[in-house]
């Protein structure tokens, strides 16, 4: 593949003067994405506990046989 090539199918290149706002954009997605990775398995887990006892069966706890 000729520089030409290499150019055409990756534009932004380490000269191209967009390829600091992509680094800077691309370093706080990942930073967010840190950030809110933990709360995300949070949320889910309460979700999914949340459905399995809603599908349950409902359990009777007063007197009977």
């Amino acid at each position: 593949m000729t520089p030409e090539q290499q150019r055409a199918a990756h534009p932004l290149i380490s000269t191209s003067p967009q390829y600091g706002r992509y680094l800077a954009a691309k370093t706080a997605r990942d930073i967010v994405q840190r950030i809110l990775s933990p709360m995300n398995e949070a949320v889910s887990g309460y979700r999914d506990e949340l459905n399995r006892m809603l599908d349950a069966q409902a359990a009777y706890l007063g007197p009977g046989r």
